[in-house]
């Protein structure tokens, strides 16, 4: 028997069993109601965006620790209660990511043909970078955490080549199709490319920790995904400004995605400087940091925008709540870890202030975005399909 047949006796085992377990004889009806609701409700219509709430959960708990960083000389009645709300957060985002883990990996395995009609639709298929996005930004709250680099690097490993994986599958069927119109390319569309420039931010202190050949692979993986993110994000920030330019306004449940802008404006930097780091020249370091303010500074150009928008769009009511708001979060918290990155790199006074006001803004708006999700749930309303 071949590598391929044991395959498919695995996958077939597996999706029988599956199957047994959820029409067993003897299950008891509240729990076979129980499965029943679950599949119905949540793993078969399952979103892709789902694992951006985990990004967003995990860049706040991020940017939150080094708000307690800053807070330190302030004294432990400031910055313990900051802490708190971090570890609180990064628990938080641990526990998300297993369940919706789980859920994704059985939906694959009981629905693969939903998932790849999803992965091939021009729009929706991008959301699926999100998951193995979650893992890289949850090995980088681990590295800032201070978790052994042995705990980590299954983690970033796993993140970095499933984000390899997605972002070229997404890229490939919008290369191949005629399905993408102008009027459908938003600023999600960045996705794929933000998944690949994030790699760096734990993998560059991880290839530094590393010996050998792993070393080598390592620093490999992040140089090209630094560089292939980099260039698809020129490309797809002319395509995103000439739908700003000359097609419709962004509006309605994609609203949030105005402000994925401000992703890789702050994590292309923070990757850069990730990598400086590693060469252990301190010049190269001080370069870098002007080179990161002024992407910091182009990030917080279009965040006046973006809010600019959002509020235009919410006065014209054209921003109802859906799960596409967890795209607010992420860019708004890594904007954050920028600008302490900034100020903590040049001794600046004045922007640790900013980077406060812009965690107290993530925090904000991940606790809105949270309460509505919840509420969403509780409802079904956040299970609709999308239209």
């Amino acid at each position: 028997m071949n590598l391929t047949s044991n395959a498919l006796f695995v996958y077939d085992s597996l999706q029988q069993f599956l199957e047994n377990g959820s029409n067993h004889r003897t299950a008891r009806p509240s729990t076979t109601l129980f499965w029943s609701l679950l599949m119905e409700r949540f793993i078969r219509p399952m979103a892709p965006g789902w694992f951006a709430s985990v990004m967003g959960t995990a860049v706040t708990s991020l940017a939150l620790t080094l708000a307690s960083h800053a807070a330190a000389d302030a004294g432990p009645a400031l910055a313990d209660p900051v802490a708190l709300a971090a570890s609180a957060l990064h628990w938080l985002a641990i526990a998300m990511m297993s369940v919706l883990g789980i859920a994704a990996v059985y939906r694959l395995i009981r629905h693969g043909d939903a998932v790849m009609e999803q992965l091939r639709h021009p729009v929706e298929g991008s959301f699926y970078a999100t998951f193995p996005i979650a893992m890289l930004v949850m090995a980088a709250v681990w590295t800032i955490r201070g978790v052994s680099p042995a705990l980590i690097a299954p983690l970033w490993w796993t993140g970095a080549l499933g984000t390899f994986a997605v972002s070229y599958v997404v890229l490939f069927g919008l290369f191949t199709s005629e399905r993408l119109k102008l009027g459908m390319v938003t600023p999600a569309h960045f996705i794929p490319a933000v998944g690949l420039v994030v790699i760096p931010v734990a993998g560059a202190p991880l290839a530094a920790a590393s010996e050998g050949v792993l070393r080598e692979l390592a620093f490999a993986l992040n140089m090209t995904g630094f560089g292939a993110g980099v260039f698809m994000y020129v490309g797809l920030l002319a395509l995103t400004m000439a739908r700003h330019f000359l097609g419709a306004p962004v509006e309605g449940k994609m609203t949030p995605t105005l402000w994925v802008h401000l992703a890789p404006l702050s994590v292309i930097p923070l990757s850069m400087l990730a990598l400086l780091k590693t060469t252990g020249d301190a010049s190269l370091l001080r370069y870098g940091s002007l080179v990161a303010a002024a992407f910091l500074g182009a990030a917080l150009w279009w965040l006046v925008l973006a809010v600019s928008m959002t509020i235009h769009n919410r006065r014209q009511g054209k921003l109802p709540f859906a799960l596409s708001w967890w795209a607010f979060v992420f860019p708004i918290g890594a904007c954050s870890v920028l600008a302490y990155r900034v100020s903590e790199l040049l001794a600046l006074e004045v922007l640790p202030l900013v980077a406060s006001g812009l965690t107290l803004l993530a925090l904000f708006v991940w606790s809105a975005t949270a309460l509505g999700t919840v509420r969403g749930i509780r409802t079904g309303a956040i299970f609709a399909p999308a239209h």
